[in-house]
Parts: C-alpha cells; structure tokens; sequence
C-alpha cells in the first residue's frame, strides 16, 4: 500500500532530482540543449518539456491544481 510517507519521499526526491537536471540544463547554450541527439523526446529540450508536463499532469491530479 503506498503511504503518505512514501508520497512525501517520492516527491522530496522528484524535488531534487528536478533541482539537479534543470540546473545542469541551464549551464548549457540554447543551442545545444535544442540540439536533437536521437533520445526518445529528440533534444534533452523535448525532454525537460516531457518531464515539465509529466509533473504538471501529476500535480492537478493529486493537488487539484
């Protein structure tokens, strides 16, 4: 059964892994973050937009917003 507890660590981890990806994100040029390198979402860009969504979706379902 998934437990408040577990909830809350989930998403303190979701917190700071967000914290590490966007900031090494941001030491790089536009340029080379929109540059497609064949992943799944094309460019690491397609792929912060992905988990930007990801995150969006989760929160209105579980916080209403």
């Amino acid at each position: 059964m998934i437990s408040p507890q577990y909830v809350r660590a989930l998403s303190g981890y979701n917190a700071e892994m967000n914290c590490r990806v966007y900031g090494a994100a941001g030491r790089l040029t536009d340029d080379d973050r929109k540059l497609d390198r064949g992943a799944f979402f094309g460019s690491i860009h397609g792929t912060l937009n992905h988990l930007l969504w990801a995150d969006q979706t989760w929160m209105s379902r579980l916080a209403g917003w």
